[in-house]
């Protein structure tokens, strides 16, 4: 590659906001001449759809340009584009390509990138000791998600010995920094014991830091204490109004628990329809335990109220949710990759 040129981020973006769509001939004029600031701005343009349509295959183009240049946060960026394009395997190759060149150069969102590759197996063979490697990279620049993946790696000793108080150290310093999955996670530490005394208060601390921030595991967990009065006194009503915003998230265990809310009274009125309504939300989102109060519930309900259950949507007087992404109970992935 030739030799390293400093083109700074902020500078880049700055002039990608100001770019008017007269402005572009020339500033393609500049980048074919290897203007290499020129050429970051346009690939950034392009990336964003500022200025200019959006267009991957354009961004990539002048990115590539000015990525050859060892530029890191350019290489990283080219990363996710080949990443999110994610047509052939050919993509990944090439992701993984530009986030090892970002990488190397301590980057620190690449080092984390390459740490879900390898953890994943996607692009390249599944090394687990390789993604405790670069989420490392990542945690050493500081940088929250990569220290609450690493910490994920700790707490359950993958590619690393298992060390709570190092989990729960890494949790601490992400969820300081306001990373609601962190704060969710630390606040699991707590609750369970691991790597400190139990404190069902500092859970429930946590916990609700990351419910604000309307992460819906945080949610679900906050409504668990509150069902349970551990760390807060007992309050059904409002463990179900949690319960209910992790639903709308999409979370399947928060639907399965709010299902059983309906289906027995507690916080909410009685409701079968809704109670089988969101069973059958939890079931398809892969919540194996929702399978069996949904069968049983279906037993108790009347045809008319199973049609209605069943129905794509409950009428309007019954619900008003509406479903999002699914995510894994209790703890959050390892990663928080981009949507493609």
């Amino acid at each position: 590659m030739p030799e390293k040129t400093i083109v700074l981020e902020p500078h880049v973006n700055e002039q990608v906001l100001a770019l008017t769509a007269e402005q572009v001939p020339k500033l393609i004029e500049r980048a074919s001449s290897d203007d290499i600031q020129a050429q970051c701005v346009l690939g950034v343009a392009y990336q964003r759809g500022t200025g200019v349509p959006r267009d991957d295959s354009q961004a990539i183009k002048w990115l590539t340009k000015a990525a050859v240049h060892g530029i890191s946060w350019v290489q990283n960026l080219l990363g996710l584009l080949y990443w999110r394009d994610g047509k052939v395997s050919e993509d990944y190759s090439e992701a993984l390509r530009w986030f090892h060149a970002a990488g190397e150069q301590h980057h620190p969102a690449a080092a984390d990138h390459l740490g879900y590759m390898y953890l994943s197996g996607k692009g390249v063979a599944k090394d687990y000791s390789q993604a405790a490697h670069w989420y490392a990279i990542g945690a050493e620049e500081s940088y929250a998600p990569a220290q609450n993946n690493l910490a994920q790696l700790y707490e359950h000793g993958i590619g690393v010995h298992k060390d709570y108080a190092v989990a729960l150290n890494l949790y601490r310093q992400a969820a300081e920094k306001g990373l609601a999955s962190a704060q969710n996670n630390l606040g699991a530490m707590y609750e369970a014991g691991l790597g400190v005394a139990k404190d069902c208060n500092e859970a429930v601390k946590w916990y609700r830091a990351s419910a604000e921030q309307g992460e819906p595991v945080g949610q679900s967990n906050l409504a668990f204490m509150y069902a349970h009065g551990q760390g807060v006194q007992r309050d059904l009503r409002e463990a179900a109004k949690l319960y209910a915003r992790a639903s709308e998230s999409g979370y399947a265990p928060a639907q399965g628990r709010l299902a059983h809310l309906y289906e027995t009274g507690q916080g909410v009125p009685l409701d079968y329809v809704l109670a089988y309504f969101w069973y059958a939300r939890a079931v398809a989102g892969g919540h194996e335990a929702s399978k069996q109060g949904m069968a049983l519930l279906s037993q108790r309900m009347t045809s008319r109220q199973l049609q209605a259950a069943r129905a794509p949507f409950p009428d309007r007087e019954h619900s008003e949710e509406r479903l999002g992404g699914v995510i894994v109970e209790k703890k959050l992935p390892a990663q928080q990759w981009p949507q493609k």
